[in-house]
């Protein structure tokens, strides 16, 4: 095999990144899309050049090595547990399920059938991401202190009015925070690790006719005792980058979509200053604060390559569905004290804010 044949569930607008993405992987070649509605798999066929199959056991039945999975996020489980079982691999976007057990049904469900599995979160191979997690390796922020994640992002009525799965629990399973906030909720489980108590609120300031909150924030206590905020809406007009501030007792470094606008340790090295010059202007990576639609596929690609290399080499994933279950975990543990109105403590993982 010197190509992997790729296949995508689902034709919303995520799915249309997917094909643009792999349209730029040499070693990978998207040969079949399925969705219910036929006609929307046709159409997108039509358009990315490839075959539309006619149901969903088609799909199974093809030859397709992988398949990505852009359903709305509470089918997810429901279609990658059945292409898992026919063999496929898996690239799902995030979040990788809207509760705790049924992302770890659709974990052992990939390492049962020996197939890879890995969540949608592009941000991590950014260059700047890269560089930070290289400098947290190397020690240079000495003992952590503060860790927190704004995503100030606005939505329109007509986004939510547009998809009738959006902003409910059962298909979006969350609002502002579990939809457009899990990606900065990864990168701050990535860069600081996991968290051992939370304190949540939630509201809806804009978005009054949706299920789900539209603007949330939490209070954190981390296991390696720093303390942090999250903050998450699709109500802050005209909408904003997102931010991740990370200090410590040596060093601080704030991130703003894929650009670093802060980089300053006491220990300063020779690369600090090409760090900071290259970082400066970012690669465009992210966006989609004001406007979904302006997100880039890069992103994509390069995770689309990771997961074809690992198909043809049978090598590692760096982002695997374990990693895409803890920011699941954390926010619907968010969602639990804002249910309660009182703290939670991690070790204990609700089943969703509703139940």
């Amino acid at each position: 095999m010197n190509k992997v044949k790729f296949g995508i569930i689902g034709t919303g607008a995520v799915a249309e990144k997917h094909a643009a993405a792999l349209a730029e992987v040499p070693n990978a070649e998207l040969i079949m899309v399925y969705d219910n509605i036929p006609e929307r798999a046709r159409q997108f066929a039509a358009k990315y050049h490839c075959h539309a199959a006619m149901s969903f056991d088609e799909l199974l039945l093809s030859p397709a090595d992988a398949v990505t999975i852009a359903t709305p996020s509470g089918l997810h489980a429901e279609v990658a547990i059945p292409a898992a079982c026919a063999g496929k691999h898996i690239l799902c976007e995030k979040p990788l399920e809207v509760t705790p057990d049924k992302a770890d049904k659709l974990i052992r469900a990939c390492a049962s059938s020996k197939v890879k599995l890995s969540t949608v979160f592009q941000s991590r191979f950014s260059r700047a991401v890269k560089a930070i997690r290289k400098a947290i390796d190397a020690g240079r922020f000495g003992q952590p202190v503060l860790a927190s994640a704004s995503i100030r992002w606005y939505r329109t009525p007509e986004y939510y009015a547009a998809s009738g799965w959006r902003g409910t629990w059962a298909l979006d399973g969350g609002g502002a925070l579990m939809n457009q906030g899990i990606h900065t909720v990864d990168l701050l489980l990535y860069f600081n690790g996991d968290v051992a108590e939370v304190n949540g609120y939630a509201t809806r300031r804009l978005h009054r006719g949706i299920e789900v909150e539209d603007t949330t924030v939490a209070m954190l206590k981390f296991r390696n005792d720093s303390l942090g905020t999250i903050e998450a809406s699709t109500a802050c007009a005209p909408g904003f980058p997102r931010r991740i501030e990370l200090s410590g007792t040596l060093g601080s470094v704030t991130l703003e979509d894929d650009r670093i606008t802060r980089w300053q340790f006491l220990d300063e090295q020779p690369e600090d200053g090409e760090i900071r010059r290259d970082h400066l202007a970012g690669e465009g990576l992210n966006g989609g604060s004001g406007d979904p639609g302006a997100i880039s596929c890069e992103g994509h690609r390069r995770q689309l390559q990771e997961l074809t290399d690992a198909i043809l080499n049978d090598t590692d994933l760096s982002l695997s569905g374990t990693e895409g279950k803890r920011s699941v975990e954390l926010i619907c543990t968010i969602y639990e004290s804002a249910r309660t109105g009182a703290a939670v403590r991690f070790a204990v993982i609700p089943k969703s804010w509703t139940t």
